[in-house]
């Protein structure tokens, strides 16, 4: 059983409507080259230019749930066909000037049948997303999908392999990671070298999709679960398509069978 998916490397624009607009385009042209699944980069919802990168700015273009970014892609996800992955700018009730960085998913139905907050903030290469955004305080629960058991984190997540690993211990067939990796010395390197290892050391899919243009890398990775890169974006705006074949999948964990190898038990302080 194979399943299409499709990563929306798109450049996220200041205006909330027009960057709705395109994952509203996006989200139809996917459905119809037969994606089953399409994942939209982190905060794509609107631009934060590093000029605007401050809590108050964040805060007034914020959203919720409820408003018209989400509801766009609920009534775009139904009449589809397909699901949605996609970041975005939750307003933070009680948080203050803050918000949260947010991802949403939406079924082939159009129900929003899971949110996440990003947990582990990006204050790190002259970046301080903790002056901007509330910590979320619970990882991602892993979601059962038509396709497989899904599993998420965002962008800077990528960096904490336990983040993955807690999800795997209950039953993950593949991981979505929204991103907006910022371009700096060496960050492809460590951009293409980690994807591959969430994937290899989980023996999972890997569905890594990044933001492109202003700051942003580009560079969106699909990659099977020993490593092999199904499908990588270049530095411009694209959409990229790749599999995720669940025979291939048990094929690989019966042949690396390392999660039933690990020995919590030693793992204990």
């Amino acid at each position: 059983m194979s399943t299409s998916i499709a990563l929306a490397q798109l450049q996220s624009e200041v205006d909330p409507k027009q960057n709705l607009a395109k994952a509203v385009d996006t989200i139809y042209r996917a459905a119809a080259r037969g994606a089953q699944l399409v994942i939209f980069p982190e905060i794509f919802m609107a631009l934060l230019a590093k000029e605007k990168f401050n809590a108050a700015y964040a805060r007034s273009i914020s959203q919720s749930l409820d408003d018209f970014y989400v509801t766009g892609l609920r009534e775009a996800a139904e009449q589809a066909g397909i699901w949605v992955v996609s970041g975005m700018l939750e307003t933070a009730e009680q948080m203050g000037d803050k918000t949260y960085n947010t991802t949403v998913i939406i079924d082939d139905q159009g129900t929003l049948v899971s949110s996440y907050r990003k947990t582990h903030l990006y204050d790190a290469f002259g970046f301080q997303e903790s002056a901007v955004f509330a910590s979320g305080e619970q990882l991602f629960t892993p979601l059962e999908t038509p396709f497989g058991r899904m599993g998420l984190f965002v962008c800077y997540e990528l960096r904490f392999p336990e983040i993955a690993r807690y999800q795997m211990e209950q039953g993950v067939d593949f991981f979505v990671m929204p991103s907006a990796w910022v371009i700096g010395a060496l960050k492809e390197l460590h951009w293409q070298h980690l994807v591959a290892a969430r994937a290899i050391e989980n023996t999972a899919y890997m569905f890594a999709c990044d933001q492109v243009g202003n700051v942003y890398l580009g560079r969106s990775l699909l990659v099977d679960p020993l490593g092999v890169v199904l499908g990588e974006g270049t530095e411009g705006e694209c959409v990229i398509y790749g599999e995720l074949d669940l025979q291939r999948l048990a094929a690989v964990r019966q042949m690396v069978p390392a999660l039933t190898h690990r020995r919590p038990e030693l793992f204990q302080r």
